[in-house]
């Protein structure tokens, strides 16, 4: 696609300058702040980027033709990061080597050792009893676990990335498998497409719930095949929980009765 306007002689030059002086950078900072509209708590929302941070970035992205590099200037986030927090599209499980969702308590519900988070009695003992009147449902998996979203932001000295943890929750996962042919028959896209409507549906339902897809990762091991998960934020859905899963079933259920239709249609 091309560009709007043709690029400006000398750009690299005149960004040179500008990035020497602390001043000029406040100066273009506030000024492209200026035509935001007002919002009492919109100091609160911004990151916490220097001038000179922000310029660089604005700078940068020009030169490279990079949205997510000022993206992540202004409000935190790259152009995937806000689909993400905008829950328009799953979360990859253990995305970029981190390990998301982190799994708490073991195949048979009981509490895991050494976790890395703190899990109150009151929640274990909630999730206890969640886990033993479980509907069971084959190729099904149910967890407490701890899990999150992502922002990126720059840090202070240049302009190197910083991975920021939030939506932070302990909740309840549900996890999935995938029949294993779908993946002799589909591609990733074609699976793809009908996981983001899934999404949608887990939305128009349960705002707010975390969807992940992919292979995820038990103690270091891969699992075999893929897998769709729902996690379910106590502080969200804890006070209907059992209605909540109910409904997040029915939900990955017909995804799954869809993504087999579709298999022999194809």
């Amino acid at each position: 696609m091309a560009t709007i306007f043709p690029r400006e002689e000398k750009a690299e030059q005149l960004f040179e300058k500008i990035l020497e002086n602390p001043d000029a950078c406040e100066r273009l900072k506030d000024t492209f702040y200026e035509h935001f509209p007002e919002s009492e708590d919109m100091d609160a929302q911004m990151p916490a980027v220097s001038p000179q941070t922000f310029t660089r970035a604005l700078f940068q992205a020009y030169q490279n033709k990079d949205l997510s590099a000022f993206l992540m200037a202004i409000c935190g986030n790259s152009m995937f990061d806000l689909l993400r927090n905008s829950f328009l599209i799953p979360i990859r499980f253990d995305d970029k080597g981190k390990t998301n969702p982190i799994l708490l308590t073991d195949d048979q519900g009981i509490l895991r050792e050494k976790i890395p988070v703190n899990v109150p009695d009151k929640v274990y003992q909630k999730f206890s009893r969640i886990y033993q009147h479980r509907e069971p449902i084959p190729q099904m998996r149910e967890y407490l676990a701890y899990g999150f979203r992502e922002e990126h932001r720059y840090g202070e000295e240049d302009l190197s990335v910083e991975s920021v943890e939030i939506g932070r929750h302990l909740g309840i996962l549900l996890l999935y498998a995938m029949p294993e042919h779908l993946q002799e028959h589909l591609t990733d896209a074609q699976v793809y497409v009908h996981v983001w409507d899934a999404l949608m549906r887990l939305q128009d339902v349960l705002p707010r719930a975390f969807m992940y897809y992919g292979k995820m990762q038990v103690n270091g091991q891969e699992t075999g095949s893929e897998e769709l998960g729902i996690f379910l934020p106590l502080r969200h859905f804890g006070d209907a929980m059992e209605r909540n899963i109910e409904q997040a079933n029915g939900i990955a259920l017909g995804f799954r009765e869809e993504m087999e239709r579709y298999a022999r249609s194809v």
